[in-house]
């Protein structure tokens, strides 16, 4: 075990620092509790579409929902894995055999019918949630790596040069998503100009976004391109990618998220085989700094056997092991809002610093 850096490094469990942990791990519970209630899936696919004619409503309706579901299985299996995966699985990819591992659905809005020419047609928008285990086993009997971990929520701030701003922020006005790899939800309004991470913050934290990300439109000719931009302070490579070209700002809008996604797969899938362990020290100043590590760690694909050794009100001394490369395992955790760092031989693990 470490020496935790504290001053004095006053021993983490004894005496009195015994009440301030205690009274430290049940507040801790507490938070706990309260972050449980957001609620964020990737195996939950919503808006899609039913629209089915039949003789009968319901069964116009059961038609629709088991055709949704199938559209549903289809953007699921895009969501999680990269065409280049896909292509080398060891036996193919059946889509009809994942919609039938699905664990519930639910509708969205009102469900219409009409009489129709040929019977009832029923429509509507669904949500169907699949079953985490069951898609894991079957990307994993097909030697499929994927990727079912989120990056940290995100504020898209939409901006422009040259363009015309209102219509692309319209484009993502009131738009949010928990359920991509890539949370995010949209800024409040369009920039003609590329926003730095202090302008934004403000609406950051009142969205509890971690970060913000520009989506920055250029036009050429009939076709339009998106640059994806992070702000968050001290990242190695801020632009995340460049997507497009697409024909219309609607496509540029889902383009957009999709390429997010695209790039956050390239970062996080895990190749190779083993793993590796680590011991570092995790420094918070509260509470909530605390909350964050520990949920960052938890949250993680790459991490396995957290073992938090030893906890005070100051810091902590962890082990875990992680799968993947060094950088993959940083990078992800960056996406979580806390740095991994290397400092004089000793890793260390902190919540990045606020521009």
């Amino acid at each position: 075990m470490h020496n935790l850096p504290y001053n004095g490094r006053k021993p983490p469990l004894c005496s009195v620092a015994m009440k301030q942990v205690s009274r430290f791990a049940a507040v801790f519970v507490a938070a706990l509790s309260l972050c449980a209630t957001a609620f964020a899936d990737p195996y939950r696919v919503k808006d899609l579409v039913v629209d089915k004619v039949a003789p009968s409503r319901a069964e116009a309706e059961q038609q629709g929902r088991a055709e949704a579901r199938v559209v549903g299985a289809a953007r699921l299996i895009e969501r999680l894995t990269l065409p280049e995966d896909r292509a080398n699985a060891r036996s193919p990819i059946e889509t009809a055999a994942v919609a039938r591992l699905y664990r519930s659905s639910e509708t969205q809005g009102e469900q219409k019918s009409t009489s129709v020419s040929g019977g009832v047609r029923a429509t509507g928008l669904i949500t169907w949630n699949f079953r985490a285990d069951a898609v894991r086993e079957y990307l994993d009997q097909r030697g499929i790596p994927y990727v079912d971990t989120q990056s940290a929520l995100a504020l898209i701030v939409p901006s422009t040069t040259g363009g015309d701003a209102s219509a692309w922020g319209a484009q993502w006005a009131g738009k949010s998503d928990n359920t991509v790899l890539t949370p995010y939800v949209a800024a409040s309004q369009a920039w003609t100009r590329r926003p730095n991470a202090t302008e934004v913050q403000s609406e950051v934290q009142s969205v509890r976004a971690d970060h913000g990300i520009v989506a920055e439109l250029t036009q050429q000719g009939a076709q339009y391109y998106v640059r994806l931009i992070d702000l968050r302070p001290n990242v190695p490579k801020p632009e995340i990618a460049m997507a497009g070209p697409f024909v219309s700002l609607a496509s540029a809008q889902t383009g957009a998220v999709a390429e997010l996604e695209r790039a956050w797969k390239v970062a996080s899938i895990v190749r190779s085989t083993g793993s590796t362990g680590l011991s570092l020290v995790a420094t918070f100043r509260d509470l909530q700094e605390w909350v964050k590590i520990k949920k960052s760690l938890e949250g993680s694909r790459l991490v396995s056997n957290l073992n938090i050794e030893a906890l005070t009100t100051l810091g902590a001394d962890i082990s875990f092991t992680y799968a993947g490369r060094q950088d993959q395992l940083v990078s992800d955790l960056r996406s979580r809002g806390v740095d991994l760092a290397n400092a004089g031989g000793a890793w260390q693990l902190r919540v990045v610093a606020a521009p």
